[in-house]
């Protein structure tokens, strides 16, 4: 029966892989749709704007539908990936009702765990300038910069990572933190913004 339902589960996670426009990995468990954003076919090719890239490890599972996470979902995973920019995820790396707003690039390593309700940017969206807001091309005064993720990280629910910050290898983001600067490998941060609770022991 086990085997049986692991290749109904295949099949499902493929089905929702390929109605998300998600890259399909052979290891991966796509529960529910998640939502892609990206160029659509017009902007492509009347305005010259080129697809972003996502780059999937090996066994990704994807939690996208209420029933499935204990705390709740509030929304499906939505990975927005703007032209020429990229998302990389890498293997063993988990997933629950998060959005990824990539503009330049967003890289998660190794036996990640994302929980329920987080946000990671790599850009403000808006100019902090009121005035260069009210501007047609506002987005050409916004401010991005690359976020890193290594190994072993934990990142607690509806935690929001902001642009230009790199979190260490096995830190540990508490639940409903906003982390705004470098966390060092094996950290405990929490809060608004982010400071250091403690150092996690060997």
């Amino acid at each position: 029966m086990s085997k049986l339902y692991k290749s109904y589960m295949h099949l499902v996670s493929r089905w929702n892989a390929w109605r998300s426009r998600f890259p399909w990995n052979e290891g991966m468990f796509m529960d529910g749709r998640c939502y892609v954003w990206e160029p659509n076919f017009l902007l492509r090719h009347l305005k010259g704007q080129h697809r972003g890239r996502i780059e999937v490890g090996r066994n990704f599972k994807c939690i996208n539908r209420f029933a499935t996470n204990t705390i709740g979902l509030i929304q499906p995973c939505l990975f927005t990936v703007f032209p020429n920019a990229k998302i990389c995820i890498g293997d063993n790396v988990g997933i629950s009702g998060s959005t990824l707003r990539s503009t330049i690039s967003i890289t998660i390593g190794n036996n990640v765990m994302i929980g329920s309700g987080c946000l990671i940017t790599d850009t403000d969206d808006h100019p902090l300038d009121a005035r260069q807001r009210q501007e047609e091309n506002f987005y050409k005064n916004t401010v991005s910069s690359p976020v890193v993720i290594d190994d072993d990280v934990f990142i607690g629910a509806r935690s929001i990572i902001l642009k230009g910050v790199t979190i260490g290898q096995g830190a540990v983001i508490g639940a409903g933190s906003i982390v705004t600067k470098d966390v060092p490998p094996h950290t405990i941060v929490a809060g608004n913004p982010a400071k250091e609770i403690k150092v996690i022991s060997d």
